[in-house]
């Protein structure tokens, strides 16, 4: 068989490539503080000011965010549980600190004050009316929606519930919730093994042992308190189901249009009634006073059924309808026609006449009665949060701004007396508008967003607030001049005030049809400045294009220099319209544009301003066209170069960080670099420091970003990165990735003023805010840039037995890579690069500590994470991608002069599939592989072994597979039966449970851009 590849001048290539002018800086983590609270948190934007704190503003469903006693708003605006008084009407919104977002709720009729939420596959309770919860339960988490979807109490007993969940049927406790045994005896499952009860589960007052539940379209009922159920079979869906206040044994059942009766404890049902035309069930109520009458909440309104007719009491929607038992109150919730719920109404009339009732609440999605009070349960709503730190990571003022609906922060800007300006949207309709401001719109009734604008004074109490541009405009940008004007930029539809002697003082969105549905034309940007105190316009203007006709969609980014003029920086729409503009100056007055200028493709996220009004801008290059870099950028074009294969992502993944410098008058482009590697990238900040240095952070999913002197590798994706540049873009002064094992997003990088990095971002999946501080000492002399495996060239996690390399400068002859203080024996060594292989007693989870040590001298250290296995197929040229090193069936080197044929074997050559053992000669790894062609076809394994290869480093696994003919392909999908292998085949291959579907997603699958040549 023949083992020797072609890695002709491999090392040479690889170790010019690494070679920088100099070692520049080393960052190094100074300190991480992290806020949030119990919910989800994620920043937004971040500013530093000259003494250097940093500034963070977000958006938080935390009830407990932690604030302090400056807050100028110490409690959430919005409550996902709001207790009302029946007796007088006052609410209270309740801020339990440890409770998650209410799936359902129950009350205890037996025991008043004693109520009981599912939160996901969580029980809680409550006995003081819903100031305080206790977890009391929490099932298992199998399979999509198994959570707990209905939740009831035995009115008689308060001890006895019963849940409904998704997955898994119907479940009851006899001991208030503590412990629960399943009882589905006579519930069928689905072919998944799955049982959906979620629709809903009851129990008859007069009767408690009759129970009914309610999943998929079915209704079940039980007889003898849920040991055994046999279903019931009345016609459609059903929506509810409520019992006859005066009759026992009696109920009703609503499905979609008709109701239906039953007088035998819901044994039989015989039809009552039908709905007017496209009218639907959402909920229904017994009126607990007069016998026989039912009230309806429908897609068109509230009904009243009466004498065997329906009539019409209040038209809109109302999805959610109860009775109060003891009285004759009704609680509704209830919109115009067409509109979403927003709040609740009172009507002790029977609908003749409804009122408001308790705070408005967007998306209620339940109301239920314990006692004196009301409870209103609502989609948990966001609320903003502004943070100030001092420059040792102290809070000098955390607060919330916000009102009952969701309140989102977007942007935010620094006074030159510290004081901070926000702007964001909103769909609240109570913030805290401040006396004397301007105010032009408010959300409508529906709950879609408007936008706001406040000011914190520099001790965080609020200057002044007030809502800005309606629902056609989105807010998306901030900056204040040298008064404590702030100019707030973003993209709208119409609607925006404008003043007179503007740019452009009106715009229409161009509405087309294509004989299905309408087309809508771009949208335009805009920038509004106010006065500093908030009470009126400057100015206000739509940017729709510039001078030459480049649109102008979305004012993304903004900074205002010492003349007044605004900077704008472009996003262009997800589809452009037509040639977009990438920066644009806008004279003081609002009046005129000064400048601009295009570069297609560039997605502007950020945009800063250097002392003599050059402008530099960052963001993401989509990777379309060719980017325009200027001679002796850091990088000229996407990387790597990888072929473009089916189901596999293009060189760069398709998307890159990039700089841009122009000269203040826009006419040249004086640099322009990428930053990125072989997945998605994207700038998020850019910043200049007090030597001109660039400062650049964003997120990556690359485990090539291009790293400099890091202190740590990749540990998720995406990560956080920050960087710096030179001002000429040439040279990448320090790179790291940023975060831990949760994916992270850095929102901004910022110079302190001192020769330090501030910088904020947001853990993804965790919900929390981050705040770093970043020193930049000189480099070592011996700099560690990268430690990535051999075959793949990627930093992927260090498994036992992988061959590394580690990439740097100043490694002396005697150099070796130092994993947690022993060295590894070196394979090979340059200058810039050592080769090695990691033992075979690694840790397979936790951290690495690397450095490089030579000659006494040692590196800047490096964490990376361990993992159980890194496989990565090794390509024939030694790049990582393109022709992967794998043999024919006669043993000759697969290519495309040589390709395999379909039906025939061909053995991989793969770097590190973790521990293994050997059986009979054969390699048996303690994952499984599995190798697929084309991103999701399956190829049948034979054998595997592993040793040495000439020429390349450590163990080479090396697996046998058959590549599947069309014929066996369409054993399982007919439609293939006609399938061609492309002559150059995506190949990977990954250790332990994979998904074909989503195979690339894989924790441990090789890289991409490695093809198998086929015939």
């Amino acid at each position: 068989m023949h083992k020797t590849p072609i890695y002709n001048a491999m090392f040479l290539a690889l170790t010019l490539a690494w070679i920088t002018q100099a070692a520049d800086y080393a960052p190094a983590l100074q300190w991480v503080k992290t806020t949030g609270g119990s919910g989800n948190s994620s920043g937004a934007a971040a500013a530093t000011d000259a003494n250097g704190n940093l500034y963070i503003v977000g958006s938080t469903t935390s009830l407990d965010f932690p604030t302090t006693a400056t807050a100028s708003q110490s409690a959430a605006g919005g409550s996902a549980l709001v207790r009302i008084s029946l007796s007088n009407a006052s609410a209270s919104r309740l801020f339990p600190a440890n409770l998650p977002p209410i799936t359902f709720a129950a009350a205890a009729p037996a025991n008043p004050g004693t109520l009981y939420v599912a939160s996901g596959n969580q029980i809680w309770k409550s006995t003081d009316a819903g100031s305080t919860w206790t977890l009391l339960y929490q099932f298992s988490a199998t399979g999509a929606g198994a959570g707990v979807g209905a939740l009831t109490v035995d009115p008689t007993n308060s001890a006895t519930l019963y849940a409904a969940t998704g997955t898994q049927g119907v479940f009851k406790s006899t001991d208030g919730g503590v412990t629960w045994d399943a009882i589905n005896n006579g519930i069928p499952s689905n072919p998944n093994g799955s049982i959906n009860l979620q629709g809903g589960v009851w129990v008859e007052p007069s009767a408690p042992n009759v129970i009914f539940a309610a999943g998929d379209g079915l209704l079940f009922r039980s007889a003898d308190g849920g040991n055994t159920w046999t279903g019931v079979t009345p016609s459609g869906f059903p929506n509810a189901l409520v019992f006859d206040p005066f009759t026992a044994g009696a109920l009703y059942l609503a499905n979609n249009t008709a109701i239906s009766k039953s007088t035998d404890n819901g044994q039989t049902f015989a039809p009552l009634s039908q709905l007017p035309n496209n009218v639907y069930f959402l909920a229904l109520a017994a009126d607990p006073k007069n016998a026989g009458v039912l009230y309806a909440g429908t897609t068109a309104g509230i009904y009243e059924f009466s004498q065997g007719a329906w009539t019409l009491k209040v038209a809109g929607t109302s999805a959610i309808l109860i009775a109060d038992p003891s009285s004759s109150a009704f609680y509704a919730t209830l919109a115009a026609p067409g509109l979403a719920a927003y709040g609740i109404v009172k009507s002790t009339d029977g609908f003749t006449t409804a009122s408001p009732i308790g705070p408005d609440e967007p998306s209620v999605q339940q109301i239920l009665i314990s006692g004196s009070n009301l409870f209103e349960i609502s989609v948990p709503t966001t609320d903003v949060f502004a943070v100030k730190l001092d420059n040792n990571g102290n809070v000098i003022y955390s607060t919330y701004f916000g009102g009952s609906g969701s309140d989102s922060a977007a942007a935010l800007a620094v006074g030159s007396d510290g004081s901070i300006y926000v702007t964001g949207s909103t769909t609240s309709t109570d913030l805290p508008v401040t006396p004397g401001v301007y105010q032009s719109a408010l959300p409508s009734t529906n709950g879609s967003a408007s936008n706001f604008v406040f000011r914190l004074n520099p001790d965080g109490s609020l200057g002044w607030a007030t809502y800005f541009a309606g629902p056609g405009s989105v807010a998306e940008s901030i900056a204040v001049d040298a008064s404590g004007n702030p100019f707030i930029g973003g993209t709208t539809t119409g609607g925006l005030p404008v003043t007179p002697g503007v740019y452009l003082s009106s715009f229409s969105q161009s509405i087309t049809s294509n004989g299905f549905f309408d087309v809508f034309g771009p949208p335009a940007g805009f920038v509004t400045k106010f006065n500093a105190k908030g009470s009126g316009l400057i100015y206000s203007t739509y940017i729709a294009n510039d001078a030459q006709n480049h649109l102008v969609e979305a004012a993304q980014a903004m900074v205002v220099d010492a003349a007044g003029n605004a900077w704008i920086g472009v996003n262009p729409g997800a589809i452009p319209a037509g040639p977009s503009a990438t920066v644009v100056e806008l004279n003081p007055t609002g009046s005129a544009l000064i400048a601009s200028v295009s570069e297609p493709e560039l997605g502007v996220a950020a945009i800063a301003l250097d002392s003599s009004s050059d402008v530099y801008v960052a963001g993401s290059y989509s990777g379309g066209g060719t980017f325009p870099a200027t001679p002796g950028a850091f990088q000229s074009a996407p990387q790597p170069a990888i072929p473009s294969l089916n189901y596999e992502p293009v060189a760069g993944g398709g998307s890159d960080a990039f700089a841009a410098k122009f000269d203040s008058s826009l006419t040249h482009l004086l640099a322009a670099t990428l930053l990125g590697g072989e997945l998605a990238d994207a700038a998020t900040s850019i910043a200049l420091d007090s030597s001109g240095n660039v400062i650049i952070g964003g997120y990556t999913d690359s485990e090539a970003f291009p790293t400099h002197a890091p202190f740590q590798a990749s540990f998720s994706s995406p990560s956080g990165f920050v960087a710096g540049f030179d001002s000429n873009l040439a040279n990448l002064l320090f790179s790291t990735y940023l975060g831990n094992g949760a994916p992270f997003s850095a929102q901004a990088a910022l110079p302190d003023g001192n020769g330090n990095i501030l910088l904020a971002g947001s853990t993804l999946s965790q919900g929390v805010v981050v705040a770093n501080k970043i020193a930049l000492p000189a480099a070592p002399a011996v700099r560690l840039d990268a430690v990535q495996n051999y075959a793949s060239h990627l930093a992927v996690p260090l498994a036992p037995g992988e061959p590394i390399i580690a990439k740097g400068s100043g490694f002396g002859s005697g150099a070796q890579i130092v994993v947690d203080g022993s060295p590894l024996t070196n394979i090979s060594a340059t200058a810039a690069s050592i080769v090695a292989v990691m033992p075979d007693s690694s840790i397979t989870s936790g951290v690495h500590t690397l450095q490089v040590s030579s000659n006494g001298t040692v590196s800047n250290s490096v964490y990376a994470p361990a993992g159980a296995a890194a496989p990565a197929i090794y390509s024939v040229d030694g790049s990582g991608f393109g022709q992967g090193y794998i043999l024919n069936s006669d043993g000759a080197l697969n290519s495309p002069s040589n390709p395999a044929a379909p039906g025939s074997a061909i053995t991989i050559f793969v770097a590190a599939p973790g521990q293994y053992t050997l059986s009979n000669g054969y390699a048996v790894t303690a994952l499984t592989p599995a190798v697929l062609l084309d991103g999701g076809i399956y190829c049948n394994g034979i054998a595997a072994t592993i040793g040495p290869v000439n020429g390349l480093p450590g163990n080479v696994y090396q697996i046998g597979v058959y590549i599947p003919t069309p014929a066996a392909l369409a054993a399982n999908d007919p439609d293939l039966a006609s399938f061609t292998y492309p002559a150059q085949t995506g190949i990977q291959i990954a250790m332990g449970p994979v998904s074909p579907a989503a195979f690339i997603n894989s924790p441990m699958a090789s890289q991409a851009g490695i093809f198998v040549s086929i015939k």
